[in-house]
């Protein structure tokens, strides 16, 4: 009985630990669209040196207008996004943090936090809204989420005054801890090293969001036709967006292949840990083993009979696995306001790949006995 529990605890914890990267893996695609999310938008209009959301370069400042005057487009938003510096209002220290600049009167994000009278105090410059979701870093007053009590708080934001006007909730992600919503003029007041008269992102509303398209044909024609930088924009759809921020942060970042990494490692010592739980049992029933050899049963009755122990211990040991890879999730959540979530997909692949890695480890596990004569085996 002991050893039977030692092995579903065994093969659970390569189990719980494959459950663990794969949430991380997670995380990384979806907080790299935690702001691409929530924009009201089918096209968006990017700058051919774009890297990622907060490091986008830049577009000319007029380029909203002209690309407006395209039939297809309804409205054209623009975006500033970049990085500041922070300080917390309690202990004073400086932290990097993400701001985005909006135009108050069409606002390049669907949040409800923004209704008329929130709009209203983000009118003055200096005035700013904090994502609830800001680590604790930044200094919230209750030392663990930004809410009423920060509302009112001036600090410093890259050497000026700043006040707190109140958050919002969008939720931060692995390449920035803490997010800043503002005017555009107070963007450009409060993120140094901006150009004036320049843009970050367009975001393009088309008059019908079914005729996707031939809406972007039409803005990418415009593009071409303004020639000189305009010409050289990226016009693409808001799910190509996406799926491009996500394909960087997978491929080509420390972040995405560390975690891609830690899978493959996770399941290497899935398997063996299962191997040396399956290699003891064999071990141990060894003589039983060999007498059912010597009795003429074949090698496959054996490989079967194995692989029917390995399987069930896969099978036993999954749903407790799954339980405590959910509150470890939750944990993990709450302590590092990075969302990681289980999601059917996640459930799919680690039971194909516990049954895989078990089966695999119990055949492997096996050869010594398959190799050898019956009567050396007692």
């Amino acid at each position: 009985m002991t050893r039977t529990i030692v092995s579903i605890g065994g093969i659970g914890f390569a189990i719980l630990l494959m459950f663990m990267q794969l949430g991380f893996l997670g995380s990384v695609g979806d907080t790299a669209t935690v702001v691409l999310n929530r924009m009201p938008c089918q096209i968006v209009v990017r700058s051919p040196d774009y890297l990622h959301i907060y490091d986008t370069s830049s577009l000319p400042g007029n380029l909203p207008q002209l690309l407006e005057s395209v039939s297809e487009v309804r409205d054209a938003l623009p975006l500033d996004i970049g990085v500041t510096q922070w300080q917390n209002p309690i202990d004073h220290s400086f932290r990097a943090i993400a701001m985005m600049g909006i135009d108050l009167e069409q606002p390049a994000f669907e949040l409800p936090e923004l209704t008329p009278r929130m709009i209203s105090t983000l009118r003055p410059v200096g005035s700013v809204l904090i994502d609830d979701a800001s680590a604790i870093d930044f200094g919230p007053a209750n030392r663990s989420h930004f809410g009423r009590l920060d509302v009112g708080t001036t600090t410093d934001v890259a050497g000026e005054s700043a006040r707190l006007a109140g958050t919002f909730e969008m939720g931060t992600g692995l390449a920035a801890n803490g997010a800043l919503l503002a005017s555009r003029q107070t963007f450009e007041k409060l993120a140094p090293g901006q150009r004036p008269g320049r843009v970050s992102l367009i975001l393009i509303r088309l008059d019908d969001p079914a005729q996707i398209a031939s809406g972007l044909a039409a803005v990418r024609n415009r593009l071409q036709s303004l020639g000189g930088e305009a010409s050289y924009a990226q016009a693409m759809t808001l799910d190509e967006a996406k799926a491009a921020e996500k394909d960087r942060w997978y491929r080509q970042t420390p972040i995405g292949l560390i975690f891609i990494v830690g899978v493959g490692l996770a399941v290497v010592v899935g398997g063996v840990i299962s191997y040396m739980v399956l290699a003891s049992d064999v071990a141990a029933h060894l003589p039983e083993y060999a007498t059912l050899r010597a009795m003429g049963y074949s090698d496959g009755y054996l490989v079967k009979t194995l692989l029917s122990q390995s399987t069930l211990l896969a099978l036993v040991a999954f749903p407790p696995s799954v339980v405590a890879a959910m509150g470890l999730y939750y944990v993990t959540s709450i302590v590092s306001s990075i969302p990681i979530r289980m999601t059917s997909t996640w459930i799919v692949v680690v039971f194909s790949l516990s049954l895989g890695m078990c089966n695999i480890a119990g055949v492997i596990a096996l050869r010594k006995l398959l190799k050898a004569e019956p009567a050396n085996l007692f």
